[in-house]
């Protein structure tokens, strides 16, 4: 269905239908000796990887074909930027990545190098679409303004931008706010955003439940060359699996774009819920269709430090605020329905006191109140209630963080009891 759709767009644009036609039927054989040749690939790999790469191949130029038609509607400064692509999933093709448009609201037509623009307003929507590490699905949503100016100095300040956006999930119903401040300077940027959750807890099935989580995160980004960048985060989260418990740490970055086409990363991660945390990412993407002169080989660049910052700076989207975070935790009737209840006497007499103890399986993610019952045991002559014990449940309350709670529950006086009997309990959600 995408695919057609994404054809009809080309097929019926009056203005560039040669253009992008002409590009597909270049880049499509390419793509097509590609996927044949990779190596231990199936019949069916293959025409996943065909399929993928002919819809993004359709998705970039129909995303291509959205921009030129909303700047003829809007303005020149409507904006689609991201990077969705289509990649093989299970079962099939799927659509991940970001995509984000921008409208205009205020700020003037695009300024040349010699008279940059001073102010730029605009309202920011866009969707993060990816898959978690159970393998669900996720599609959130983001909306709101941006507006970014320049520092007193003129023309060739630097910028300061201010934004609210608001995440929705589709999925579950997650809903986060998050104000940030960005700033853009000759030497590097820096972001400053706090996430802060507006809804509670939301089940998922089977048997689970999950909430957005709250967060701050401090970037600064320094460009040492015009190829050469080096970031660091400091951040703090609440966990993702111990309620009430928030974790800090430092991140930090190094990049390399020596050509257009290649970059190479490397992080380190110190903090968090880990130890720590390395990766290193050598990404390589090349124009498809009617390829430019071949850019120049930049290697260590040249000292960063003395460009202003363009318009660009002003009129790009808040990034690294896509996705919302979660934690999840066991639901609390399930996880009173598994709890464990053990007696923590082998014997009792009659009329004495009985002591148990409720086990969770987990660390309860706030105070659970539960009923516990005397029942008539498993044994061969199990207790009688009215006689042996009252037949009344007794409530008991497991703080957070806890994973258990003890109770004492008074036995009946019963004289005329000859023999020992059994006794059991069960434990339920209170209501």
């Amino acid at each position: 269905m995408a695919a057609f759709v994404l054809v009809m767009l080309l097929a019926t644009s009056p203005a560039t239908q040669a253009d992008p036609v002409e590009r597909l039927g270049e880049a499509l054989p390419t793509q097509a000796g590609r996927c044949g040749a990779a190596p231990g690939g199936t019949v069916s790999e293959g025409a996943r990887c065909l399929l993928g790469n002919g819809l993004n191949l359709l998705l970039g130029e129909a995303m291509g074909l959205a921009e030129g038609y909303g700047q003829e509607a809007v303005g020149q400064r409507f904006r689609v930027v991201g990077t969705p692509a289509f990649s093989a999933v299970p079962g099939g093709v799927g659509l991940a990545g970001d995509i984000d448009v921008l409208i205009p609201f205020a700020g003037g037509e695009p300024g040349v190098t010699a008279n940059p623009t001073g102010s730029a307003l605009f309202l920011q929507q866009g969707v993060s679409r990816w898959w978690d590490g159970h393998g669900s699905l996720r599609n959130d949503f983001r909306l709101g303004p941006v507006y970014r100016f320049r520092l007193p100095g003129g023309p060739d300040g630097d910028i300061l931008g201010l934004s609210v956006l608001r995440l929705h999930n589709a999925e579950h119903q997650h809903e986060v706010l998050v104000p940030g401040i960005d700033y853009a300077g000759r030497w590097g940027s820096g972001t400053l955003r706090h996430f802060m959750p507006i809804t509670g807890w939301r089940q998922v099935p089977p048997g689970h439940e999950e909430r957005a989580l709250g967060g701050t995160e401090l970037e600064a980004r320094f460009d040492i060359t015009t190829t050469l960048r080096v970031s660091a985060t400091s951040y703090r989260w609440e966990s993702e699996s111990r309620a009430g418990q928030w974790n800090g740490g430092i991140r930090l970055g190094f990049g390399w774009q020596p050509h257009p086409w290649l970059h190479l990363a490397a992080s380190y991660d110190r903090g968090g819920e880990d130890e720590a945390a390395r990766s290193f990412r050598l990404g390589f993407r090349m124009p498809l269709g009617k390829i430019p002169p071949v850019p120049r080989w930049a290697g260590l660049g040249l000292v960063a430090g003395g460009s202003v910052p363009g318009d660009s700076k002003l009129w790009r989207p808040v990034e690294n605020s896509g996705r919302i975070r979660v934690g999840t935790r066991t639901d609390v009737s399930e996880l009173v329905g598994s709890a464990q209840i053990r007696f923590l006497q082998d014997t009792v007499g009659s009329g004495d006191t009985v002591q148990l103890e409720v086990v969770l399986g987990s660390a309860a993610a706030e105070d659970i109140r539960v009923e516990v019952r005397l029942v008539p045991g498993s044994g061969a002559n199990p207790a009688v209630p009215g006689e042996d014990y009252v037949d009344v449940p007794v409530e008991l309350t497991i703080p957070r963080g806890a994973t258990s709670g003890r109770v004492s529950i008074q036995l009946l006086r019963n004289d005329g009891q000859q023999e020992p009997r059994s006794l059991g309990a069960t434990a339920v959600l209170a209501s």
